[in-house]
Formats: structure tokens, sequence, C-alpha cells
């Protein structure tokens, strides 16, 4: 949380300095968002068809789906020189400015290159857009670890969960329309001109450069946000950065856990928006329905609850409910076909709610690290930020890139199976089923090594989100019951019994925990 008692000179007793707590964790949330309608605008459906529109290849597809995790190389210098300025905040602006304004030339440039030289230089438009996008992303991880630690110094630590899940939330109300809107423009600019893919292009580039706006406008509302002194070390570098780290060996588990997950996630990548555009042949609104609304709507409901028992129960019960939900979901890829595209809105939401709760628990424990005291009684810093995020994003381009080469190999082979619901396997079914083993050793082989000594067991907390998630639920039922100004009855038949009668009272609400403070909203 804020630790800095004045301002300007100026001491500030302790509600002045919850109020500006308050202030700035709303405004954090604010930031979001817009944030969220500038991430849904520029992923999904847009970004694949520009993509095929330059003609890219199985491979470019799986480069496009590794770029961003090659570009989290850019967090280890940046978290040196974050350590040894201690200018978080200034760190933060230029990397996430460069991050958001970047769209405009990505838009462009493609274009230009196309409208002066012809759809010949679709290939050198290719390599210019993806080399845009390493430089976006570059721009992302280079204020990455400053943000983060920065934040482990505004948020309050006991309440971290909740108020990362409830920012989420809020984002997600604005995501929701924006994919919705992406998508229909997208439907008619594909209608109005059938087979023109320029004509498609063209409304993707207005689409990346209108998403620039709003990120921007996420970026500039952290100007409110008050800059918590850091003190700079001199002796950081990129040597001293993986000191610490790679000698905590339950850091190294918990790293082997997150790595081989986002391995097998990174599978999927591009092609599950390829598969669905190519394969089950839907138009670009059910694209942005299923791969963006149906998530974002599964994530609003489950958030909350993924945050309090993170708070409550302890992040490892979180991560193995996550992860050995995410192994089904992953093979049930396969079975999707255009018979049965309900059962592909039913795993990405599905997927969705699970990968927030690996998200929120992942977020919970690169804050402790970064924020809290280390054995030695120094703050672990950005430099746990920045080797895990090395680490894991590795791992992600690695991913990316084999399910490039796996379908480059794979590109013309069909097998005849008649297994399971499976009728004809391409290289599609090959990375999914690849994908969900790989999920599966992520949990058997690296988790169990993971101790957390204050955790609850995995079944107590199974048991705590489920009446977490009943109360929110009856919550939301009788809500308008409230704004009406009704107050819900309990039974009749606590009324015909004497007043010190225990069973005229009503049942104890399952324990969960309370909601949280306006201040998260």
């Amino acid at each position: 949380m804020l630790r800095s008692n004045s301002v300007d000179g100026l001491v500030l007793d302790p509600e002045q300095r919850r109020a500006g707590v308050r202030r700035s964790l709303r405004i954090v949330t604010l930031s979001w968002v817009f944030g969220s309608v500038w991430a849904t605008a520029v992923s999904g459906a847009p970004l694949t068809l520009f993509a095929q529109g330059l003609k890219a290849s199985e491979f470019q597809f799986g480069v496009l789906s590794a770029l961003p995790f090659i570009a989290s190389l850019i967090s280890m210098p940046a978290s040196v020189i974050t350590e040894r300025t201690g200018a978080r905040k200034r760190i933060f602006f230029l990397g996430s400015y460069l991050n958001r304004v970047l769209w405009i030339p990505i838009a462009l440039v493609p274009m230009w290159m196309i409208h002066a030289f012809g759809i010949g230089s679709a290939s050198k438009a290719m390599m210019a857009f993806l080399v845009m996008l390493f430089l976006m992303h570059s721009g992302g991880n280079a204020g990455g670890p400053a943000w983060t630690s920065w934040m482990a110094d505004i948020v309050p630590e006991r309440s971290r969960g909740k108020y990362f899940s409830r920012r989420r939330c809020w984002g997600i109300l604005s995501a929701i329309p924006a994919a919705l809107v992406v998508g229909w423009i997208l439907d008619r600019a594909s209608m109005v001109s059938y087979g023109n893919e320029l004509h498609v292009m063209t409304w993707c580039a207005l689409v990346f450069m209108a998403s620039s706006i709003f990120g921007v406008t996420d970026i500039f509302l952290f100007n409110f946000v008050p800059d918590v002194p850091k003190a700079p070390q001199r002796e950081a570098s990129l040597l001293n950065i993986f000191a610490k780290p790679m000698r905590d060996p339950q850091f190294l588990w918990f790293a082997g856990f997150v790595a081989t997950l986002v391995f097998a996630v990174s599978f999927m990548g591009q092609f599950v928006t390829l598969f669905m555009i190519d394969r089950l042949k839907i138009t670009n609104t059910q694209t942005q329905m299923m791969l963006l609304v149906a998530p974002m709507l599964a994530q609003l409901v489950v958030l909350p609850v993924w945050g309090a028992a993170a708070d409550r129960m302890g992040k490892k019960p979180v991560l193995a409910i996550a992860s050995l939900g995410l192994v089904p979901v992953g093979l049930g890829w396969c079975l999707v076909s255009p018979q049965q595209i309900w059962l592909g809105y039913a795993l990405s939401a599905l997927g969705a709610a699970l990968w927030a709760g690996v998200e929120v628990a992942n977020l919970n424990l690169v804050l402790e690290m970064a924020g809290s005291s280390t054995d030695d009684g120094q703050k672990g810093g950005s430099n746990y930020v920045a080797v895990n995020s090395v680490i894991i994003n590795v791992a992600g381009c690695l991913g990316g890139l084999s399910s490039g080469v796996i379908a480059q190999w794979l590109h013309n082979w069909q097998w005849n199976a008649h297994l399971f619901g499976l009728h004809t396997m391409t290289f599609y079914e090959v990375l999914f089923i690849l994908s969900g083993v790989l999920r599966l050793v992520a949990a058997v082989a690296f988790l169990p090594k993971i101790h957390e000594p204050e955790a609850k067991a995995t079944r107590e907390t199974l048991r705590f989100m489920t009446a977490n998630m009943y109360n929110n639920l009856f919550s939301a039922i009788l809500q308008p019951l409230r704004f009406a100004g009704l107050k819900p009855r309990y039974s009749y038949i606590a009324k015909s019994k004497p007043a010190n009668d225990p069973s005229r009272r009503p049942a104890p609400a399952p324990q969960v925990d309370p909601e949280p403070p306006a201040i998260a909203a």
C-alpha cells in the first residue's frame, strides 16, 4: 500500500492516507475500463484477418503467437534500469505509451506498402507487420516490471486478489460491447466487398487506430496516481537480477509450473482463431462472440470468486483447481465441428474462467515477491517480476514457434480417425491434443512441489468457491428487489414459532468473504 506519510512536505494523518489509497485504486480501475477496449479491439478476428490479408503462412501465424513471449526478454534490462533509478512511474509511461501508440503505424505501414507496390509486396508487408508488433510488445514488457513493482506498493496486500479481480470485471463491462462492435463492423465489411481482402484489411486498420486512442487514455490516467518513492539500487545488474530468484527453490518450481502451462496454452494461440475461420466457417461476429464475449462473460462471474479464494484459501489450491480443469478443455477442441458450434462457446467460456484463476494466483504470487520482505530483509523488487516474466515467456515463445513448425509440417496431413467423436484429424487436432497433455504434465509434475504453509486443502477451497458462487448468484437474483426497496422474507414456517425457538432463525449463509470495499470498484 502507499507507504509515504507526506505529500509535498505536508504530513498526512491516517485518514488522509486512506483517502489517497482509495482515490488511487479508483483511478487504476477506471484506467482499465479504457485499456480493456484497446486489448479487445486489437485481438481476435481483426489481427487474424489482417495477417490473412498479408498472406501469412502457418509458420508466421506461429510467430504471431510467439511474439509477445519473445518480446518479454526486454523486461530484463528494463528491470535493471528500474532498480538502478527507482523511476518506476517514468519507465512505465515510456514503455506503455510506445505499446499503445505503435498501433497506428502497425495499421498504416503494411497498407501503404500494399497500395504503393501492389499485392506482390504482401510478404514484405507481413515482415514489417511482425517487426512492428515485436516493438509494440517490447514496449509493454519494458513498462511491465515497473508497473507491477509500483502496484505492489499501491494496492493493500490483504485485498489484492479481490481488488484486481474487481478491476478486471469493470474492464470486461467495456470489453464486451467493444468485441461485438468490432465483429459487426468486420462482418459488414466482408459482406459489402466479398472476396476483397484489401477492403477488409482497411477496416481492420481503422479498428487498430481507434483502439490506440483508448489505450493511450488508459496510460494517461496513471498521471493521477502518486509515485511511491523507491530507493535506487546502484549495484543492480543483469547477473544480480537472476541471483536471488534463481536461488529460491519455491520460485523455480512455481516458474516451472507456469512455464509448462503457458507452453501448452500457446499451442492454441492464433490457431484457435484460424480454426474457426478456416474450418468452422463462422462469421467475424461469431468469432468475437466465441473467443472474446463468451470468455469475458464467464470471467465476469468467476473473477470475484477466484480473488476471494486466493486471498482467503491460498494460491496453490487455486492453481490446482484451475490447471486440472484446463486439461479437458484443451482436448475438447478436437470435438468442435460445424455441427457442434455450441461446444466451441462452452470450451471458450470454461477455458477463460479457469485461466482467470491461474492469472489471479500468478499475479498475487508475483506481487508478493515484488513487494513483500524477503528473508534477508530486502524487498524482492522488480527482479522476481522480470525473471518470472522471462521464464514463462520464453516457454510461450517456444510453444508458439513449435506449434507453427508442427502446423507447417502437417499442413497437408489428414487421418480418418473415427474415434471418440473424431472424424478427420488434421494439424489442428494434433495441436489441441498436445496442448491438453502438456497441461496435465504441468499440474502433475510441478504443482505438488510448490509449498504454501497457510494454504487450505484443495477440496476445502472448492467448497468455499462453490458457496461463494452461490452467494453471489443469490445476491444478483435479489438485487432487483433491493433496488425496489423490498426485503425478501424468510419462510412462513418461522412466523408460526416462538421468538426464542432456534429453528425460527434463518439458516446461516455460506461462510464467504464480505463484499470488497467500495474502493475496489
